[in-house]
């Protein structure tokens, strides 16, 4: 691998970064001064997109009367991804992050064997029509 940046590449990349951002913020409030200010990502954003993105390959979100798109391959990276990252921020997260990271984990890893469960059951039995993801509570 090539070598990484430097940290004064990484700073001056950063300063731009945060330069255009707030660039960008003051356009779009210019052209919309009622919208909501959007704050600072945090670990939530990360956990809750990570499980977003999970739901949405095991075919949550799925309209009424639309048959579920079910990726169990990209649910599977997400929810090893979140493993991955419970276990490298082991004691430094807050108890709040704690939670909802343990919480993400459980519900995702739940909701794959449930699934996978019923993909099996289906295959054992070829003739009955396989169950609907389960509802999010």
């Amino acid at each position: 691998m090539p070598p990484g940046p430097t940290a004064q590449e990484n700073a001056e990349s950063n300063a731009a970064y945060q330069q255009t951002t707030r660039e960008l913020d003051d356009l779009l409030r210019a052209k919309s001064p009622d919208s909501a200010r959007l704050g600072p990502v945090g670990f939530e954003h990360l956990v809750q997109s990570m499980y977003m993105t999970a739901m949405m390959a095991m075919g949550a979100g799925t309209q009424p009367g639309e048959k579920p798109r079910i990726d169990l391959m990209g649910a599977r990276q997400t929810i090893d991804l979140l493993g991955v990252l419970n276990d490298k921020t082991k004691g430094n997260l807050t108890d709040a992050e704690h939670r909802l990271l343990d919480s993400a984990l459980f519900e995702l890893r739940m909701m794959f064997l449930e699934i996978t469960n019923a993909i099996a059951r289906n295959a054992s039995n070829p003739g009955t029509q396989a169950a609907p993801p389960p509802k999010r509570r």
